[in-house]
C-alpha cells in the first residue's frame, strides 16, 4: 500500500513539475499572441492610412488640367511635400510627397502614415502616368468598322462604346460596351478571349474618354499663323485639301497642306465644317475637324518619316499565335538592308502575357511613306474612307465623334506613344504605372501625429 501511495505522489510531483513549465509557457504565449494581435491590427491600420495618403495625393494632382499642368514644371499645391500632417482618418495620422517624374508627364506621390499609438508606421510609393489616350490607337464614340485588303490599325487599341467590327482581323485589342463581331455568344459570358488579351466585348469599364478639350484646339488656331503670313490655320468654310486633277469630293480644291513642309510645325489647324481630301497632304501637329471627314480615293498621304514603336506596342497582338507571328514579322520597310529587318528583332518566341515586363528597344521605328497626319487627329463627325488603293497612314492617336469607317484596299492607323504631346484635355486622367512598400521610409522626425 505504502508502494503504490509513493508511485502516486511521484507522478503528481511530475505532473506539478510538467505544469509549472506549461503555464507560464502558455500564459506568455497568450500575452504574445495578444501583442502579436494589437500590433498586426495597427500596422493594417497604418497600411489603410497610407493608401488613403495616395489617394489624397492622387485627387489632388488630377484636380484640374492646370494643377497637373504645374506639377510638371515642379509646382505642387501646398501640403504635399512632407509639409503636412493629415489625421481626417480615425487611428492616426499620414503626410504626403508629391514629385514630378521619374519619366515624362509622370508624377511620384509619397505617403507616409503613423498610427496613433505612436508605434506602427508604413510607407507607400505610387508613380502615375497622365497619358490622355492611353495606349489607344482610335477612340470611337459612335462605333468602328475596319475592313478591306491590308487596312489595319497597329500598335494601339480600338475603343468605343458602341459596337466594334474588325471582319476577322486579330489585332489590335479592342474594347467596346457593345458587340464585337470575334464575339461569338453575343452579350453572354465570357465575353473576351480565352486569355482576355485580345478582345472585350459588352465591357462597362472600358477605358474612359479622355474629354478632348475642342475649344482649346480652336484658340490655338486662331493663335497660329503658318498657313498664310496674315490669317491663322484657321478654316471657318468646309474644305477640300490635296487639289488633284479629279473630281472626287464634288467641290474646288486648294493646295492647303499638299507638300510634305508646309504644316509639318507642330501646330493646330481647325476646320469647322468638313474636310474632304482628294490628293495628298501632311499636316505634323492637330488636325480639328468638326464635320465629317472623307478620303474618297486613297491619295491622301504626303508625309515621309521613320515611326518610333511603342515599347509595349506588342501587347496589342496576344489574341492568338497568328497575331504574335504577325508582330515578329513586321518589317521597317526602309530603304536599303533595313528593309526585311524586324520592327522587334528581340521580341519572345510566344507572346509573354500581358503581365511581362518586355519592352522592346526604344529605337525601333518603321519607315513610312504616306503619311496623312502626325500627331493628333480629332473628327466631330465620321470619318469615311470607302475607295482608292493610295496608301493612307496616319501616326499618332485618332478621336472619332461619330462613325469610323474604314474599308478601302489600303489604310493603317499607327498609334505613337508622342501623341499625348498633342492632346488637349478637360480633364486629367492618369494611369497607375507601379505602386510598392517602402518598408525602410520612415515618419519625417519634423513632423508630429498627435
Amino acid at each position: 500500500m505504502r508502494k503504490e501511495r509513493g508511485q502516486i505522489l511521484v507522478g503528481v510531483i511530475i505532473i506539478l513539475m510538467v505544469l509549472a513549465v506549461l503555464v507560464p509557457v502558455m500564459v506568455m504565449y497568450v500575452q504574445n499572441e495578444s501583442k502579436w494581435a494589437v500590433k498586426q491590427t495597427q500596422n493594417m491600420t497604418a497600411f489603410q492610412l497610407a493608401e488613403g495618403g495616395v489617394d489624397r495625393g492622387y485627387r489632388k494632382i488630377s484636380e484640374s488640367t492646370t494643377t497637373w499642368a504645374a506639377g510638371q514644371l515642379g509646382t505642387f499645391p501646398a501640403g504635399y511635400n512632407f509639409n503636412q500632417v493629415y489625421n481626417d482618418t480615425s487611428g492616426g495620422c499620414y503626410t504626403i510627397a508629391i514629385s514630378s517624374g521619374p519619366d515624362e508627364d509622370q508624377v511620384t506621390i509619397v505617403s507616409v502614415s503613423k498610427h496613433s499609438a505612436q508605434k506602427e508606421e508604413r510607407a507607400i510609393e505610387a508613380i502615375y502616368s497622365n497619358i490622355p489616350m492611353g495606349d489607344t490607337a482610335v477612340y470611337g464614340r459612335s462605333g468602328v468598322t475596319v475592313d478591306g485588303s491590308q487596312t489595319s490599325v497597329e500598335w494601339g487599341a480600338i475603343i468605343s462604346p458602341k459596337s466594334i467590327t474588325v471582319n476577322g482581323r486579330n489585332h489590335p485589342q479592342m474594347w467596346s460596351s457593345g458587340a464585337i463581331d470575334l464575339d461569338t455568344n453575343g452579350n453572354l459570358q465570357p465575353n473576351c478571349d480565352p486569355a482576355c488579351a485580345g478582345w472585350h466585348s459588352y465591357e462597362q469599364d472600358i477605358p474612359p474618354d479622355p474629354g478632348i478639350d475642342v475649344d482649346g484646339f480652336y484658340y490655338a488656331a486662331l493663335a497660329s499663323h503658318t498657313a498664310t503670313p496674315a490669317s491663322p490655320n484657321l478654316f471657318t468654310t468646309n474644305q477640300c485639301w490635296g487639289k488633284n486633277s479629279g473630281s472626287a469630293c464634288g467641290v474646288p480644291c486648294n493646295l492647303t497642306c499638299s507638300n510634305a513642309t508646309d504644316c509639318a510645325n507642330d501646330e493646330t489647324y481647325y476646320i469647322q465644317g468638313n474636310l474632304c481630301v482628294e490628293g495628298t497632304i501632311f499636316v505634323q501637329g492637330v488636325l480639328v475637324v468638326t464635320g465629317n471627314v472623307s478620303l474618297p480615293n486613297g491619295q491622301s498621304g504626303e508625309g515621309a518619316l521613320e515611326a518610333r514603336l511603342p515599347r509595349k506596342a506588342w501587347q496589342q497582338y496576344g489574341l492568338n499565335a497568328a497575331s504574335w507571328q504577325y508582330y515578329k514579322d513586321m518589317k521597317m520597310t526602309c530603304a536599303g538592308p533595313l528593309n526585311n529587318t524586324p520592327v522587334d528583332p528581340d521580341a519572345p518566341a510566344t507572346f509573354p502575357g500581358l503581365s511581362s515586363s518586355y519592352k522592346s528597344d526604344s529605337s525601333r521605328y518603321k519607315c513610312l511613306s504616306k503619311v496623312v497626319v502626325k500627331g493628333f487627329t480629332y473628327i466631330g463627325g465620321n470619318l469615311t474612307q470607302i475607295g482608292g488603293a493610295g496608301s493612307a497612314e496616319f501616326v499618332g492617336a485618332m478621336f472619332v465623334v461619330g462613325m469610323t469607317s474604314v474599308t478601302p484596299n489600303t489604310f493603317t492607323i499607327y498609334y505613337s506613344a508622342d501623341a499625348g504631346d498633342y492632346v488637349r484635355t478637360t480633364t486629367v486622367i492618369l494611369q497607375r504605372e507601379s505602386w510598392k512598400d517602402l518598408p525602410e521610409r520612415k515618419w519625417p522626425s519634423w513632423l508630429t501625429c498627435n
